[in-house]
């Protein structure tokens, strides 16, 4: 027998090696059990996940020769034939390149017809947001009121393009990414079977690239395994894929939050010149300064993926570090992860975007500020304080003169007084004022700084 992929070699055979989605196994079964068993069914979710695997278990539990039943036999001519795909019965169509409604009408016309061997005659629609609006309403009445052995399973993973009328007739399942940890649970054991061995770094290698589908995951494993045989290890699996290497990640982010820009460009033309693109490099700093900031953050839990040897750099980073700095150098490198993309010129974006970061590796916080208000504050109050002292002994030094003095003397001197008065408090308040518009000054000043910083990014 030919060559088998993984993909297809260790595909699911029944509800129970389903991975992940117990919400639709269970109700399945149950219905089965219960003989409540619709006539329309849509599957809907992200790619890889068993949406079709899960129709072709549920076509052999209803086509088994001991059933209709919940746990197929797998030994009888029916599950073997479904399971190979030539079952009479049990039709596999592919809505993309028969989305026309004569199409349509002709599969409306044979579910007509009586089954050949099995119970039930099954139709498989994969993609099924593909079919054409006409062909949509020709399915229309077939499907509200099927013959009675006929099933119909759709699939797809955009259900936002399927018509009203069709989701309203059918028992929908919403399907969901497969977690890391069942699907590395999954991928060791079955590799074991195969004599295949992988450390914990390629594991999670394998399982953050797939982005939760379990067929990417398969795929990947295909490659790693002609390219370094049974023994898998981690820094095999970052050179196959292209990852960017942890270690010159760790390296650019340290010299982004030493402010040291020249040792930050340096290790980005390195990674240049090692081969990555300007695309690579940044979308990988991006997902390792947010692992950092989670990290900074106490959200560590939420890093389940990440790899130990990458844990032991971000926690050692992480030492004395704010948050608040992370998130400003990832939301410059995330902006210019933008302008690269419609950019001339991307490797300059991003060796501007690593400057810029650079030069602001450290937030400004509001202990950071002068403090200026303090600073008018105490000198107002020293003001009034040398004014409220110096006010006695003007009052003593006046009634000495006026002692041996007529009348309109002692009314000269005491209006002599308030002007005296009058005087310094307009020197005082000139003084304050002038201390004023420096302190102002200097607050517009540093304001000014703040913004143009914050500009850039």
């Amino acid at each position: 027998m030919s060559y088998l992929v993984f993909a297809r070699k260790w595909r699911p055979q029944s509800f129970e090696e389903v991975l992940s989605q117990d919400h639709v196994t269970i109700t399945l079964k149950n219905a089965i059990d219960t003989e409540r068993i619709g006539h329309a069914y849509l599957l809907t979710g992200p790619r890889g996940v068993g949406k079709t695997t899960t129709a072709r278990i549920l076509a052999k539990a209803l086509n088994c020769e001991n059933g209709p039943t919940s746990t197929p036999c797998q030994k009888c001519d029916s599950c073997r034939s479904i399971t190979a795909g030539n079952h009479m019965d049990v039709r596999e169509i592919d809505g993309a390149s028969n989305r026309g409604i004569d199409q349509i009408r002709d599969l409306r016309e044979k579910a007509r017809y009586a089954t050949a061997s099995g119970k039930y005659k099954i139709y498989i629609i994969d993609e099924v947001h593909m079919l054409t609006k006409e062909a949509f309403n020709a399915l229309l009445k077939i499907l509200e009121e099927p013959p009675e052995s006929v099933v119909f399973i759709f699939a797809t993973t955009q259900p936002r393009k399927i018509p009203d009328t069709i989701l309203s007739r059918c028992q929908r399942f919403d399907f969901r990414r497969i977690p890391v940890s069942d699907m590395s649970e999954y991928l060791k054991k079955e590799a074991a079977s195969e004599g295949i061995t992988l450390d914990s770094t390629a594991l999670s290698l394998v399982c953050r690239a797939s982005g939760g589908s379990m067929r990417d995951a398969l795929s990947l494993m295909d490659q790693l395994v002609s390219f370094s045989g049974n023994d898998i290890r981690g820094e095999e699996v970052a050179t196959l894929f292209g990852m960017v290497k942890t270690d010159l990640l760790a390296d650019i982010t340290s010299g982004i939050l030493a402010g040291n820009t020249a040792r930050a460009i340096d290790h980005v033309s390195g990674a240049l010149a090692e081969g990555y693109s300007v695309d690579e490099l940044l979308d990988a700093l991006i997902v390792f300064l947010r692992n950092l900031l989670l990290v900074t953050a106490g959200a560590s839990n939420s890093l389940s993926d990440v790899p130990e040897s990458e844990s032991r750099l971000l926690l050692k980073l992480s030492e004395d570090l704010p948050d608040i700095a992370v998130l400003n150098i990832l939301r410059i490198l995330s902006s210019a992860a933008v302008e690269v993309k419609r950019s001339s010129l991307p490797r300059v974006t991003l060796e501007t975007a690593v400057m810029t970061a650079s030069k602001l590796s450290r937030a400004f916080s509001i202990k950071d500020l002068p403090p200026v208000a303090d600073k008018v504050v105490e000198r107002n109050s020293q003001t009034t304080t040398t004014t409220r002292e110096a006010s006695p002994e003007k009052e003593i030094a006046a009634d000495s003169s006026q002692e041996g003095k007529e009348q309109p003397s002692v009314e000269i001197a005491e209006n002599s007084e308030p002007i005296e008065d009058t005087a310094i408090s307009a020197e005082d308040e000139e003084d304050d004022s002038v201390a004023n518009e420096d302190d102002e000054e200097k607050e517009k000043e540093t304001s000014r700084t703040i913004l143009g910083l914050f500009d850039a990014v």
